[in-house]
């Protein structure tokens, strides 16, 4: 009994340390809980599970952000790379952006476009005068450039025109010339073959003569008559033509300086085409060859010939004028707002331009009498 009371008390005091044991146990598990924020409850055991389940989760998210450290400084020694790079890449710049004198990068870069489309104007330059040496005979722009001083475009394109006419009828007629030629040499040759040919040869050359000198007397009348009709008709044209295109001819004359006298209709073509006269009363030029700039002034006139018309019929509507001096100099401009201001009497012009020395241009002619100004800011 004494045994068995013995080991009974000894096994009662290990049990009585395993409680104390668990119940300190469960107070560190219930104060690391309370810590930590796990909701209370009298069960230690629930409140170790949560602790457990908040262990790994930490665990889990320790191991990713282990992860994302070691990602950060990647990216971080990346950036470093790049802002060293950027560094040495400015430090390059810095001198082109001092001899562009650019203060920023987006200045530098409109820059380097500018230059490159400075380089592709240069090329279209060098280009264009290879092309003008090439067509003028060898000879270096400034000799073209100085052969062309004093010359008139519209003179110019009236001589090509002039030039390209004799140079069409030369050629006609080396090659009446060449076939008169051959023929001649063709007969010589038979009458080589056949001496006894050369007395009917001369019997029949005095007889051409004969018929040539009654020929020659009949051509000089009908030419005559011929020449004599042509000025009749071009008299009677001149005499009876339309109202508008004698109108048309005076704003020509008006808006090129005298450069040109009148417009005339062509109506010995296949179609009637209109033609300019030049000042000399005899050059006639067609519109295909007139510059830019008598072109434009040519349509002025007759478009100021139809609305005068319009405004003797009595239909006054304005007339609009959008920048119809581009291509004019000062003297024709001076000489279009004279037009333009005899129009503006009959009825309202409107003109617009973006042009300042333009509008200066209007007031001096004008007047400010019938002259109002409208800028648009």
């Amino acid at each position: 009994m004494r045994v068995e009371i013995e080991a009974l008390l000894e096994l009662q005091g290990r049990l009585d340390g395993m409680e104390r044991d668990s119940a300190e146990y469960g107070a560190s598990v219930h104060a690391a809980a309370d810590a930590l924020g796990v909701p209370a409850s009298e069960d230690p055991k629930e409140r170790l599970t949560a602790l457990r389940s908040r262990l790994t989760s930490a665990r889990a998210t320790a191991t990713v952000m282990d992860a994302l450290r070691v990602t950060l400084n990647t990216r971080n020694d990346e950036v470093e790379a790049e802002e060293a790079r950027l560094v040495a890449a400015m430090d390059a710049l810095t001198s082109l952006m001092e001899v562009t004198g650019s203060a920023s990068v987006d200045e530098l870069a409109g820059a380097i476009e500018r230059s490159r489309a400075a380089r592709a104007l240069r090329e279209a330059i060098g280009d264009a005068e290879r092309a003008i040496i090439s067509a003028g005979d060898g000879k270096s722009v400034e000799e073209l450039l100085q052969s062309l001083d004093g010359v008139d475009p519209d003179s110019l394109a009236a001589r090509t025109q002039t030039l390209s006419t004799e140079l069409a009828e030369l050629n006609a007629e080396v090659d009446a010339a060449a076939a008169a030629l051959g023929d001649a040499r063709r007969a010589f040759a038979s009458l080589e073959q056949d001496r006894d040919s050369a007395i009917d040869a001369a019997t029949d050359a005095g007889q051409a003569r004969a018929e040539l000198t009654v020929l020659s007397e009949q051509y000089i009348l009908k030419r005559a008559q011929a020449v004599t009709l042509r000025w009749a008709i071009e008299q009677y044209r001149e005499q009876h033509q339309d109202p508008m295109l004698l109108r048309a001819s005076e704003l020509f004359s008006t808006l090129t300086i005298g450069r040109y006298a009148a417009l005339r209709i062509d109506s010995d073509a296949a179609s009637p085409r209109l033609l300019g006269v030049r000042d000399d009363g005899r050059t006639v030029v067609e519109v295909g060859a007139m510059s830019e700039g008598t072109t434009d002034q040519l349509f002025l006139a007759l478009r100021l010939a139809a609305v005068e018309q319009s405004v003797a019929a009595g239909v006054r509507l304005p007339f609009l004028a959008d920048d119809l001096f581009v291509n004019f100099d000062d003297d024709r401009s001076e000489a279009g707002f004279r037009v333009l201001a005899e129009l503006a009497r009959s009825t309202q012009v409107l003109f617009f331009t973006h042009h300042p020395h333009l509008a200066s241009i209007a007031r001096a002619v004008v007047g400010a009498d019938i002259h109002s100004a409208c800028a648009l800011g």
